[in-house]
């Protein structure tokens, strides 16, 4: 496994391109990890208060409560 540490500046049209030192042979499977090095900003129309009106959010939470409904009334 080999790291390649490139810096860039996200443009404004959001996309990015790298360069793969020629070194590297063809048809090799990779993995890409952005690491933003700045706070995000809040992106607008996100709101952790809307999670509790969508239908699905809602449901995966019901699921999951039941899912672990006996292991929470098994003492430690």
């Amino acid at each position: 496994m080999e790291a390649i540490k490139q810096m860039v500046k996200i443009p404004k049209n959001h996309k990015l391109t790298i360069d793969i030192p020629d070194y590297i042979d063809t048809d090799q499977v990779g993995e890409l990890i952005l690491i933003l090095k700045e706070k995000k900003k809040r992106i607008k129309g996100l709101d952790i208060s809307q999670a509790m009106k969508d239908p699905l959010f809602l449901d995966d939470l019901k699921e999951i409560k039941e899912d672990y409904k006996n292991i929470d009334s098994t003492g430690w």
